[in-house]
């Protein structure tokens, strides 16, 4: 579906750049024949294709082979758009139902260096996973590898509602700040009591507070990081 998507859009372009190299080209004509400068010539070429204009005999079979390049042209980009447009809707639609059946899956909020490898992880690990982020970029990079994903903020209880937060196993709450994930975790158990909620920590000083709102699994990235490779070497 994103391939004849892309090839739909590559074709509409390449159409746009035929209607202009044609409207280009007959103007530079109509330039050298009438002896005319080419703002002018072009403006006559509008006017003539819209209106049918005259001009003797030549000119109106140079006019009737331009309105018919123009027309044909014309109607073919209509008809990408339009199949463009269908295909842009029912992927939607596809989406949409996707996102309606899911059932015991995991949310993952926010897409940046942990969250991505979080619901890599779990899609290898045959989950269902649905990621919330607000990047409209980083959304688009992680629709085209295959996840789904809803662009918005991880915050708002619509997103949340969206993301069948009342069916799902477990929530990830892993932006950059802990304000936000605090905000995440008691947003969380507030919609579904029995939802695993697991967060990301940047501050230990935060600890406590992630574990008055109800997270049921704390980790900081970083520190864990820094035990695993001071284990590492240290066997080594």
């Amino acid at each position: 579906m994103k391939q004849t998507t892309y090839q739909t859009l590559r074709e509409l372009r390449t159409v746009l750049m035929i209607i202009l190299l044609i409207i280009f080209s007959a103007a530079l004509i109509l330039s050298i024949y009438s002896g005319v400068d080419m703002q002018t010539a072009i403006g006559n070429v509008f006017v003539h294709v819209i209106t049918a204009g005259t001009g003797g005999v030549l000119g109106n079979v140079f006019y009737v082979v331009l309105i018919f390049l123009a027309l044909g042209m014309t109607f073919y980009m209509f008809e990408k758009v339009i199949i463009l447009l269908s295909e842009l809707r029912f992927r939607g639609l596809l989406m949409k139902m996707r996102i309606s059946s899911l059932k015991g899956h995991y949310i993952v909020c926010g897409a940046g260096r942990v969250g991505k490898h979080v619901a890599d992880k779990l899609k290898d690990g045959k989950r269902k996973v649905i990621i919330i982020e607000n990047d409209c970029a980083t959304a688009q990079e992680l629709k085209r590898i295959g996840h789904t994903v809803i662009l918005g903020d991880c915050t708002n209880e619509d997103n949340l509602q969206k993301a069948k937060i009342k069916t799902a196993d477990g929530i990830v709450a892993c932006t950059g700040e802990d304000s936000v994930n605090v905000f995440l975790v008691l947003t969380a158990k507030d919609l579904n009591s029995k939802i695993k909620v697991a967060t990301r920590v940047n501050d230990l000083k935060a600890e406590a507070e992630f574990k008055r709102a109800g997270a049921d699994i704390i980790v900081a990235p970083e520190i864990t990081g820094g035990f695993e490779l001071a284990d590492k070497i240290s066997k080594n």
